[in-house]
């Protein structure tokens, strides 16, 4: 629940103690509280420079390639088409669905604390939540989970976005979040800040008096930890994009021109040589596409079309090289590439997915410890569950990884009887834990026996009855003691298919 607190105001000087790192973090002393004047002057700078960047990033996310607009626009008789090739949308997309597309398995010992988990995942739509971090890290280079609490206590779990959101590090080794901000505009048009550290929530809007800020309200903070929770792309904070951003702008202009050149052979120029026109005529020639030369020199009347020499080999070449340099760079798998054809090999499948691969297990570690977080922060404030479970937590990434399972049941039928099966179950993809599988074939071969007795003994117990039955019928009736072998036989075959 919401509770609001006296907390002392903060320091309204601007002592200027805070300092940016490479990889645009901010860092605060850290026995120190931080004052309005340094929050503010962070604030300014986020806004001035990063939220700049990030609203690069998400222009050309969404197809708004700024480059190519500001070039100038050519003549209206000339061709000018502006394609864009929105590679930093499927770029994003195809690398996370790889990443988190199967959504991340979350396990721990305790069974009660595992399905105080499952129902807090299902009920905030977690997957979904974690799918659009992960994007946004993409995208931007770093996300961000917010915990915070709902109208009844409890725990929920948001995205931020880092358009608006930063966090402020001390300046230990450690570097430990000291605070988190978030900013906005209210309806006032005043600028309102939100700075959370582990005990407060703290709400300050633009000074109306001679201080920097004034602090409107102080909430306290139920979670051990700063709720605003980084997950970054990795340690530089580089979005997926950011290096290849002149590639992208190449590709989009060298196919704007080769779209050019088609135009310009569809509307090519018609040439009259030796004829004469009208004068009227010859005003609207250029909107016309014709040209006409006249004099004693021309000779003979010639008319055609004019053509400039042909330079699409040259184009395609570089098109395809943009393109390849593209995907090495982002390290994305170009799921069109004409490798892909047919049905290839596992090994060359996973070549083919290595570097994808690699930055997905480099992004996972990063995304592990900020699960960690979230989960240390809803597991303060949840019942039935101890507030130091998080610690035991297992998350597991699966990725999707195209397989060749029939090259794979090759390999396990090869080795099968020269290796344990519990190594043979870890090369099969489809098998997440080898232990339990092992234990699931023995509870079935424990069971099959136990129904292959329980047969056996039934018909053991049939066959003596019938027996003795036609025993005693033979020596009263001759004629019974076929039915008997029949009985006999018939015995006998349910043993052998209970065999």
């Amino acid at each position: 629940m919401v509770l609001e607190v006296n907390a002392p105001l903060l320091d309204d000087r601007f002592i200027e103690y805070a300092r940016i790192s490479n990889n645009g973090t901010f860092f605060y002393p850290a026995e120190l509280e931080i004052s309005t004047g340094d929050l503010l002057n962070l604030v300014d700078y986020h806004r001035d420079h990063y939220r700049k960047e990030y609203s690069k990033a998400y222009r050309y996310f969404t197809g708004d390639h700024t480059k190519l607009k500001k070039i100038p626009a050519k003549e209206s008789y000339k061709p000018d088409n502006r394609l864009i090739v929105n590679f930093p949308k499927k770029a994003v997309t195809t690398f996370n669905g790889f990443f988190i597309g199967n959504p991340v398995k979350i396990d721990h010992k305790d069974k009660a604390t595992d399905d105080v988990i499952e129902a807090w995942c299902n009920a905030n739509s977690f997957d979904d939540v974690s799918a659009e971090v992960a994007k946004q890290a993409s995208m931007y280079g770093r996300s961000y989970f917010f915990v915070y609490q709902d109208e009844d206590g409890h725990p929920c779990v948001t995205p931020l976005s880092p358009l608006n959101t930063f966090l402020i590090y001390d300046d230990t080794v450690g570097e430990h979040v000291k605070y988190g901000v978030t900013y906005r505009y209210n309806y006032e048009h005043k600028l309102e800040i939100t700075l959370y550290s582990d005990k407060y929530q703290r709400t300050l809007i633009d000074a109306t008096t001679a201080a920097y800020l004034d602090q409107s309200t102080v909430i306290a903070n139920p979670y051990p930890i700063v709720p605003i929770i980084e997950a970054p792309e990795n340690e530089e904070r580089m979005a997926l994009c950011e290096d290849i951003m002149s590639l992208i702008d190449a590709l989009d202009k060298a196919m704007s021109e080769k779209a050019n050149d088609v135009d310009y052979f569809a509307d090519a120029y018609l040439k009259l040589i030796g004829a004469h026109m009208n004068p009227k005529d010859i005003k609207t020639m250029r909107d016309d596409r014709v040209i006409n030369a006249t004099g004693e020199g021309v000779g003979a009347v010639d008319i055609g079309f004019l053509a400039k020499p042909d330079a699409d080999a040259t184009q395609e070449h570089l098109v395809d090289r943009l393109v390849d340099y593209i995907y090495q760079i982002a390290s994305v798998t170009n799921l069109n590439d004409d490798q892909f054809a047919g049905n290839p090999s596992g090994v060359s499948l996973k070549l083919k997915f290595q570097a994808m691969a690699n930055m997905a297990q480099s992004k996972s570690l990063k995304f592990k410890k900020a699960l960690r977080q979230v989960f240390e922060c809803v597991f303060a404030i949840s019942t039935g569950v101890s507030d130091t479970a998080w610690q035991e937590l297992q998350f597991k990434f699966t990725q999707s990884v195209p397989e060749n399972l029939t090259e794979d049941a090759q390999i396990v039928n090869q080795l099968y009887g020269k290796i344990s099966n519990h190594t043979l179950f870890k090369l099969l993809p489809f098998i997440d834990d080898p232990d339990a599988e092992l234990e699931l074939i023995k509870k079935e071969q424990q069971e099959n026996q136990n129904a292959t007795a329980g047969l056996i003994q039934q018909a053991l117990a049939a066959q003596t009855d019938q027996q003795k039955a036609g025993v005693t019928n033979a020596d009263d009736n001759g004629g019974t003691g076929a039915k008997a072998d029949k009985s006999t036989d018939k015995v006998g075959r349910q043993i052998e298919q209970a065999k």
